[in-house]
């Protein structure tokens, strides 16, 4: 029977074995890790859209509770009949100061058109590392060369000069199938990563300018978020009071304790740390595809951590309370 230290040191060696030869079969060692990159943008783009869909109906809940508690006659924003005025558009108590536009108005299109760039560019790695024949590497390149310039030219627009990025061009001279495929594969993924990975003197590489852009917008979304929660909160929190019956207590209680799971979930996210993970994992893809035997292991962990902030935050940013019952009394 082999002792727990030689046990462990064999486990050891065979792992050591199993990552040094999965780096070796370039691309498709890189395969898993550029999906699970890719899936973990999705996660932020749907985290994103579903969160902004959920202020509304935060900001809902909340004049709601004013509206019925008071019985109070209402207003109609402006901005539900004017295109042009870029603020929430909400019925809301007469006389109460109209409802304003916050930062998340005015981040929302650059903070969509980031996740719009880099998920483009994702899913076009992810097609080049999975392509398996000349028709699918074929329609991936240039899949890719496309997304490359977009990224390049957001970036830009974001932070003038940032990019020198150029789409990524691949010879393809001397094609057969089998080795000559994997090697492309690598060449056009290795081609790609380095022009959105690099950065110019002086300035952050294409994929940092755009992942600093995306922070701002998911910061300002959490935020408000959060700062709407906090309304809910103090409101349901009022409305608890002795004259209720205790079924209407008893789900008032319940309508307090979803608002309060929610509000937490925001002030514990961090959208700044996610959108750095993004940009952290996307130099470890980096640095694997240029010495794959020393960074791989490197490359796992960026991943899993990025994956895995991207997965929670788009559960933070998503959640929602249920709609409070009207009926458990005053506010």
């Amino acid at each position: 029977m082999i002792g727990s230290s030689s046990a462990r040191s064999l486990v050891a060696f065979r792992l050591s074995w199993l990552v040094l030869g999965l780096a070796a079969c370039s691309p498709y060692g890189f395969s898993k890790e550029i999906t699970a990159f890719s899936q973990g943008v999705d996660s932020l783009s749907s985290g994103f859209a579903d969160g902004y869909a959920q202020l509304a109906a935060d900001r809902e809940a909340v004049l709601e509770l004013d509206l019925t508690g008071a019985r109070a006659p209402v207003a109609i924003s402006p901005s539900c009949s004017d295109a042009r005025i870029n603020a929430p558009c909400l019925v809301f108590k007469r006389g109460a100061a109209e409802p304003k536009a916050t930062p998340i108005e005015g981040l929302r299109g650059p903070t969509i058109d980031a996740l719009t760039v880099l998920g483009d560019y994702a899913h076009a790695l992810a097609a080049v590392s999975n392509a398996g024949d000349r028709a699918d590497f074929d329609k991936a390149v240039a899949q890719l060369s496309g997304s490359i310039g977009q990224l390049a030219q957001f970036a830009d627009a974001a932070a003038p000069g940032t990019s020198a990025a150029a789409p990524a061009v691949v010879s393809f001279a001397g094609w057969v199938f089998g080795t000559a495929l994997d090697q492309q594969r690598f060449d056009s993924l290795k081609a790609a990563v380095t022009a959105a990975g690099t950065a110019p003197p002086g300035k952050d590489s294409p994929i940092a300018a755009v992942t600093k852009r995306l922070g701002a917008g998911l910061v300002a979304l959490r935020d408000q978020r959060a700062a709407v929660a906090q309304q809910e909160v103090d409101r349901l929190s009022r409305r608890l009071q002795p004259s209720l019956s205790d079924s209407d207590y008893r789900q008032g209680l319940s309508d307090l304790k979803a608002a309060v799971a929610v509000q937490y979930g925001l002030t514990q996210s961090d959208p700044t740390e996610t959108a750095t993970a993004l940009a952290q994992a996307h130099d470890a893809l980096l640095a694997a595809l240029e010495d794959p035997k020393r960074n791989y292991p490197a490359l796992l962990k960026a991943v899993n951590d990025f994956a895995s902030q991207a997965t929670a935050l788009r559960n933070a940013l998503a959640a929602g309370a249920p709609t409070p019952s009207a009926s458990q009394g005053g506010s």
